[in-house]
């Protein structure tokens, strides 16, 4: 069997491969961003055209419509090319048997052999308040991962606590609030992302959520900020 790991696409962009399941989420998009890094559009044609460790996807996932999370065009091209792999989001772009669009604050779902709790969540910040923003945790054959969109690190329900990995925007490592909510959740492992690429990372958000992650003794944390920079699990 493959070996299991998170691979970083850009930005909140990731693959999950865990015990033989393929999960892609928020990993299509190429609008420019003035804070952070849109995926190169050379990784974008060998994920949207199944190359190398982007074949046979058994999940794509958004977490809501950003351009920093969701590009329409790249994600019709993905599905063009990838007619086994079943989509869940928020987002009401596409239609079918393959599509799953969430419109509760609550939901659960079985796709591809992927157990999928979905939760609407609370966007950062005040301007993105009525944005449709969900979490997930996903039950890959007994391995639990959750993945939290953009939401603030407060106020996430009990439904996240206690996975075997937690993928957490960079500001639950950095920001007090953050670490009392990682606190409350408890993660078995957690990976801190939504950074930009190095190149990119004029406010030195990198460098903080290392940092962080250093003094406050997250000896199971690690964060993802490369191309191509994957955790092995």
């Amino acid at each position: 069997m493959a070996e299991d790991f998170i691979q970083l696409i850009a930005n909140a962009g990731v693959l999950i491969q865990i015990r033989g399941k393929k999960i892609l989420v928020d990993a299509l998009h190429n609008r420019y961003t003035e804070v952070f890094s849109s995926v190169p559009d050379d990784l974008l044609y060998k994920i949207a055209h199944g190359e190398d460790e982007f074949r046979e996807i058994d999940l794509l996932v958004f977490t809501h419509d950003h351009p920093d999370h969701y590009s329409r065009e790249w994600t019709e091209e993905f599905l063009k090319n990838h007619l086994n792999t079943r989509m869940i989001s928020p987002i009401s772009d596409f239609s079918g048997e393959r599509i799953t669009v969430l419109r509760e604050p609550l939901e659960e779902h079985f796709l591809n052999g992927i157990g999928i709790k979905c939760a609407k969540l609370v966007h950062e910040g005040e301007q993105y308040r009525d944005v449709a923003n969900y979490g997930y945790r996903f039950d890959i054959k007994g391995f639990h991962v959750t993945v939290l969109g953009d939401s603030g690190p407060e106020n996430i329900p009990p439904l996240f606590a206690g996975a075997d990995l937690a993928l957490y925007n960079f500001p639950f490592v950095t920001v007090m609030r953050g670490r009392k909510m990682i606190g409350e959740l408890n993660p078995k492992r957690i990976i801190a992302y939504h950074l930009p690429y190095e190149e990119k990372d004029v406010n030195g958000y990198i460098r903080a959520a290392l940092r962080s992650i250093e003094r406050n003794g997250y000896g199971n944390a690690s964060a993802l900020w490369k191309r191509g920079q994957k955790e092995w699990l």
